[in-house]
């Protein structure tokens, strides 16, 4: 065996590392549908378990990111009161100064208005936390995230689904493909180190 043989080996190595890497990055999303190759069915393990991947989704986010008991608990903070409070304030005011007969004069207008808001003011807080903790239980039990997400999931085009798998993993993906080539390298370095031994 010349010096030309046991150069090529790792590098022949390290194309096949490569390569076989690479399909098997491209065979986690492809084939879309099912392909048959001499009785044996070969689809990607994303189309193919999409339903399961859209499940522990939907359960992680539910469980591990945002529960609707998260949701109740925010709609209850302070600054979500006070925005709330604010904007039915004002969207009551201005209804108000709408509805009133023209014949009202503006400065009893803005009395009233005011009057009114001031009222709101004072008493929607007590009324939301009241809603809340009436209609918290029906919430929780009807606002399913994990169903949500998992429907969603389900409904994304594949070719969808691929972006945003790849726009999150790509560099991960990469490194994979690249580390096959180096395995595979190091692999054809051994083998030719051994056929020159053994020569």
């Amino acid at each position: 065996m010349n010096v030309a043989q046991l150069v090529l080996m790792p590098l022949v190595g390290a194309l096949i590392g490569w390569l076989t890497n690479w399909i098997a990055v491209k065979l986690i999303f492809r084939p879309y549908l099912p392909v048959n190759i001499l009785g044996y069915k070969l689809q990607g393990v994303v189309p193919k378990r999409r339903q399961e991947l859209a499940i522990s989704i939907g359960e992680v986010i539910e469980k591990e990111l945002l529960s609707a008991d998260d949701l109740l608990g925010f709609m209850k903070s302070g600054d979500v009161l006070c925005g709330i409070e604010e904007t039915l304030s004002q969207a009551l005011k201005v209804r108000v100064l709408d509805r009133l007969p023209a014949f009202i004069p503006m400065s009893i207008k803005n009395a009233i208005s005011d009057t009114i808001a001031e009222q709101m003011h004072r008493h929607l807080p007590s009324l939301i936390a009241e809603m809340t903790e009436k209609y918290g239980e029906r919430f929780k039990e009807q606002f399913k995230i994990g169903e949500m997400v998992e429907a969603k999931v389900n409904s994304f085009p594949l070719e969808r689904l691929e972006q945003m798998i790849l726009s999150i993993s790509s560099r991960e993906l990469k490194h994979i493909e690249v580390l096959g080539g180096v395995l595979g390298f190091i692999i054809g370095l051994l083998q030719a180190g051994i056929v020159f031994v053994l020569k």
